[in-house]
């Protein structure tokens, strides 16, 4: 049996092959298929998934509507012309004579119609997927945008005898609520249980909504005093060797007492290489611990040796504390939601035109780039689906699943706009050749350059088909 809940699991990949790629693909040859019609230019089929051809569903103006087996998307075939070039006289006159019998009167093949007409019907694939992104993130907008209500609060750690440990709170507890309510801050929360009437909470636990009644009656008033807390703590560092553990928060440093965590991070810097006591909360218990700041840690490592973030301590209550946010799902009005739309897909454009040049920068030592940043195929893109699937499942959040496929139709449109042979950029490199010289390039030697643009590509999609299966990309964003 699969595990579906397991990253890469092959049925999830799948799905998410079929819900992420299959119809931006279908969207892309439909968007040819208008583009065509209105050019003017016949096309003799347009076909869902690949040949083999299953069956022929209809006709419509001409066009035989076709099911094939291999279920890779879809297909435009224009009279005259193969997957990537023009045919001869000979095949193109048997098409035209075909186009005729189905009723066309004046069948045009692609080279036959003016520049600008090509031009539309190369770029008709992308412009659908544009739209198909548009449409997505304004349906995201009227479904409901994140915005943040209130407070989250995170139990770190509780004292064993605790007055919340015997309410039944447990450390990792994330309390959400008060009444049915949000809170705004953790602040609030404390005061609430300060009362005399019992308090109803909303915890998370393990993800899972819970609900406590608490008998406030008798605990003490408490108030979060701000520390560091330590979210993590690197193997082998100074701060690992003192016994420093993740969940524990700083209280002082040399006696000097520490409420923000810049505070830490400001003299740490002044005492590398110094001997330093850390006073840290555990559950309770106040420990102290002597470590060594390092002047020259490895790489991805502070001094200590410790990821820190904002804490706080109850001490009255025995528990130490994180605050987050509270963020719901709020409907946009139709209008909120299309200017969602439209700065979404215009904040990706900035965002992928910014990238030759960071890869350029890179590549001369002048700059840096992503270590994650590759190319990947639609098996790294379906893994990375699988993953937001069930995200998009477990959290009952449709928008996650959706948002991934916009952006993955809006790469394909930018994609294949790219002026590289084979591809519908390449072939409106082309027309606007031809338009500048004044006459068209042999269609032989077009069609030879994109045959080689082709071979070039799916020799390049196999080896990073290989990569993808030998380092899912799922592994960096799903560390294991």
């Amino acid at each position: 049996m699969f595990d579906l809940t397991a990253v890469n699991n092959p049925i999830v990949v799948v799905v998410a092959f079929i819900l992420v790629l299959i119809p931006a693909v279908i969207i892309h040859e439909l968007g040819h298929f208008i583009a065509a019609k209105l050019a003017g230019i016949t096309i003799l089929e347009f076909g869902v998934g690949m040949p083999p051809r299953a069956l022929r569903l209809g006709r419509w103006r001409g066009t035989d509507i076709t099911l094939n087996w291999l279920p890779l998307g879809g297909f435009v075939r224009p009279l005259g012309e193969d997957v990537v070039r023009q045919m001869g006289e000979e095949s193109t006159q048997t098409d035209r004579e075909e186009a005729m019998s189905r009723g066309i009167v004046n069948p045009i093949s692609v080279n036959e119609a003016r520049p600008i007409s090509r031009i539309l019907f190369m770029a008709g694939g992308a412009i659908a997927n544009f739209i198909m992104a548009f449409v997505i993130f304004a349906i995201i907008g009227l479904s409901g945008l994140p915005q943040v209500v209130g407070a989250r609060t995170l139990i770190v750690s509780l004292q064993p005898d605790s007055a919340l440990a015997a309410a039944g709170l447990q450390a990792g507890d994330v309390i959400d609520a008060v009444n049915g309510q949000p809170f705004q801050t953790t602040a609030v929360l404390l005061e609430s249980l300060s009362g005399d009437a019992p308090v109803e909470l909303g915890v998370l636990r393990t993800g899972e909504p819970q609900s406590l009644t608490i008998a406030v009656e008798g605990l003490p008033a408490a108030t979060a005093q701000e520390h560091p807390l330590v979210r993590a703590v690197a193997e082998g560092s100074p701060a690992a060797q003192a016994g420093i553990l993740p969940d524990d928060i700083v209280v002082s440093i040399d006696g000097q007492p520490i409420g923000q965590y810049e505070e830490l991070q400001a003299y740490t810097r002044e005492h590398l290489g110094e001997e330093v006591t850390l006073r840290v909360w555990r559950a309770g218990e106040t420990l102290d611990l002597v470590l060594t700041p390092r002047a020259n840690p490895p790489a991805g490592q502070g001094a200590m040796g410790i990821e820190i973030t904002s804490g706080s301590i109850a001490s009255e209550l025995g528990a130490a504390l994180a605050e987050g946010v509270r963020q719901e799902l709020v409907p946009q009005s139709f209008g909120t939601a299309l200017n969602y739309s439209v700065e979404r897909i215009t904040g990706v454009l900035s965002q992928l035109a910014q990238l030759p040049g960071q890869i350029v920068a890179a590549l001369s030592g002048s700059g840096e780039a992503s270590e994650n940043l590759r190319i990947t195929s639609p098996l790294g893109i379906s893994q990375v689906g699988g993953v937001l699937l069930q995200e998009s499942i477990e959290q009952r959040q449709p928008s996650i699943i959706l948002e991934y496929i916009g952006l993955i139709s809006l790469a394909l449109g930018l994609t294949n706009l790219l002026p590289i042979p084979a591809l519908d950029g390449g072939r409106i490199v082309f027309v606007v050749i031809e338009k500048l010289r004044g006459r068209p390039i042999s269609p032989e030697r077009e069609g030879m350059v994109h045959l080689i643009g082709l071979a070039l590509l799916l020799s390049l999609m196999v080896v990073v088909i290989i990569n993808d299966i030998a380092n899912p990309l799922t592994d960096i964003l799903v560390p294991r």
